[in-house]
């Protein structure tokens, strides 16, 4: 292992892959990096990434893009721009950042390889695990979630140990922790792209800048990176219920995933963020079991870590935390604001009314010829093919 303060810059030509992890300051990097993408092109640097973020086209080359978005081809086509820009790219610096690309299983990671290059460095953004775990629950939320934080905590720790043997069946790729070990990328990507071109970056409790200058030191550019103005906060804690609630309900009934992502997931996303931003704050913490038992495994990493050839960027230990500063448990709140309340209903209202003026602009037949199960298929059917058009 290898500890810098920071990393030296990468030489003329040289590339970098920030494959996450998710819920470490990505939102906000990226934003800098888009803001900041004419300046850097002047620089010599290149974003190959179209946008903000390019989450479907990451989904594509991790192997992972969900079967209900249709428009795969698209996304399909444009991992091949993507890539082909990035390998061919002729600028000082080349990058891309996904944090959805930590998901991808190893022989996708090869794949990925193929692609770019296996010389690519691969950057991962760090943060300690119980409170990643809890911001990565309420990410899941938003994907129609319905366990409570508890017990999804429990789930992900019993799925996996502290050394990567994954000891359960699991339907979406890998179990969150597995997700988030550091032994795994050590083992898997680093087998793909050598250890020595993996960089760590663990910023000290705090620091919110801490990213942007480990990303520009790398990219051989001044502080040019500056936060973005975001609307990407959490629901806070009655909120997040109730809207777990309401995935319960709707999941009991028998409705589909793809027709609550397209409505809720998709469109009432940014109005869910708007509100979370509005709403009286109350935070969302690990219990004090969850916090030792990530100690545990990170320590087990940590030393995976101090035993490979990987750069460190900042101290490791400021991945493990002081479990007294957690409560012994966590009590779900079962009140909630009524007027957050009657937000969180107009924001579902107004999201089933888009859908279905969506649906209605495509020219099919009237809906009430479908019942129960059918109508739903057909709703989630049309939405595909409304979004994929738009």
């Amino acid at each position: 292992m290898r500890l810098v303060d920071l990393p030296d810059a990468l030489p003329d030509g040289g590339r970098f892959l920030h494959i996450g992890m998710p819920k470490t300051g990505t939102t906000a990097l990226q934003g800098a990096l888009h803001n900041a993408r004419p300046k850097l092109e002047e620089l010599g640097v290149h974003n190959a990434g179209r946008g903000r973020h390019e989450m479907k086209t990451a989904l594509v080359a991790a192997g992972t893009l969900p079967d209900y978005w249709d428009d795969r081809a698209d996304w399909e086509a444009r991992w091949d721009a993507l890539s082909a820009d990035f390998a061919g790219s002729h600028s000082r610096v080349t990058f891309w950042s996904s944090e959805s690309l930590s998901q991808a299983l190893p022989g996708r990671i090869q794949h990925i390889a193929d692609r770019l290059g296996a010389d690519t460095t691969i950057v991962l953004t760090l943060r300690p695990l119980a409170p990643l775990l809890v911001s990565q629950w309420q990410e899941v939320l938003r994907r129609r979630g319905t366990e409570p934080l508890e017990e999804w905590l429990r789930k992900h720790f019993d799925s996996v140990r502290p050394d990567g043997t994954v000891v359960a069946e699991w339907e979406r790729v890998m179990p969150q922790i597995h997700r988030f070990s550091l032994r795994r990328v050590i083992d898997q990507w680093g087998s793909v792209f050598g250890e020595e071109n993996i960089v760590l970056v663990v910023p000290a409790p705090g620091d919110r800048l801490g990213n942007f200058r480990v990303f520009e030191s790398l990219m051989g550019v001044p502080e040019i990176l500056e936060p973005p103005v975001m609307d990407n906060a959490s629901l806070p804690f009655p909120e997040a219920e109730m809207l777990r609630a309401f995935n319960n309900v709707y999941t009991d009934r028998g409705g589909e995933h793809p027709t609550w992502m397209f409505a809720v997931g998709n469109i009432a996303r940014p109005r869910l963020r708007s509100l979370a931003g509005r709403a009286t704050p109350y935070g969302i913490t690990a219990p004090r079991w969850a916090a030792e038992l990530g100690n545990d495994y990170t320590a087990d990493w940590i030393s995976a870590v101090r035993a490979s050839n990987a750069t460190v960027v900042g101290e490791l230990d400021h991945l493990l935390v002081d479990p007294a500063k957690f409560p012994e448990s966590v009590d779900a709140p079962t009140e909630v604001s009524v007027d957050t309340a009657g937000e969180l209903m107009d924001i579902a209202f107004a999201s089933a009314l888009e859908l279905g003026t969506r649906q209605g602009a495509a020219g099919r037949p009237d809906l009430s010829s479908y019942g129960g199960r059918e109508l739903l298929r057909e709703a989630a059917r049309r939405a595909r093919r409304r979004l994929r058009r738009g």
